[in-house]
């Protein structure tokens, strides 16, 4: 069962990678997102933590607790089910360097979704273009030759369900409740500048 699961894995895998270091164009924008946008998921919660509009900071803070939640939860898996990257196993095309450690399952996948998922559960209209960019995050994984498919789906998938557990579930409990109507997630930035005048 195993075997023809990875079977199948490593046929996807081949069906897209085998297109990597053809169009340089396409191959620059996959590894941006493969090793950069994940920064301006960074820069775009600290954002949210400064500015403070409609609710962001608290946004931030959920994106932060369920992220890291996932990298910790993806930690043990990799200890149970290690499983060695493409490029170890099987002649890639790899586009950027990576340390030849855990594959399973893939932890930008995880930390891009259950970021990006977070923020369109708060913001509807505005979050379907991060979601967007989650998805090419993962994807972006699989194109630059260090990550099987069903790598970035787990963590993919995941990270979906982090962050709808944490939105519905924790961050509805009396203590994180009580956490988040602390002044200082109720503040815009505005609102404390304006308290030193």
């Amino acid at each position: 069962m195993l075997s023809a699961i990875n079977s199948v894995d490593y046929t996807i895998f081949h069906a897209v990678n085998q297109y990597a270091s053809h169009v340089k164009p396409l191959d620059s924008l996959m590894v941006f997102f493969a090793d950069y946008a994940q920064y301006v998921l960074i820069v775009l919660l600290g954002l949210f933590l400064l500015i403070n509009k409609n609710g962001s900071r608290v946004v931030a803070f959920q994106a932060l607790c369920a992220c890291a939640t996932g990298v910790i939860i993806n930690k043990v898996i990799s200890l149970f089910a290690y499983r060695d990257r493409p490029f170890i196993s099987h002649h890639v095309n790899q586009l950027i360097d990576h340390a030849a450690n855990s594959s399973f399952p893939s932890d930008h996948a995880t930390s891009a979704l259950v970021i990006t998922f977070t923020i369109w559960l708060h913001f509807k209209r505005s979050g379907r273009m991060w979601v967007v960019m989650g998805v090419l995050i993962a994807f972006s994984r699989v194109w630059v030759g260090v990550h099987y498919p069903f790598d970035v789906l787990t963590g993919a998938v995941l990270g979906c369900v982090l962050a709808l557990f944490i939105h519905y579930v924790i961050f509805n409990t009396k203590l994180i409740r009580a956490i988040t109507n602390l002044s200082i997630f109720r503040k815009s930035a505005y609102d404390e500048q304006s308290q030193y005048y």
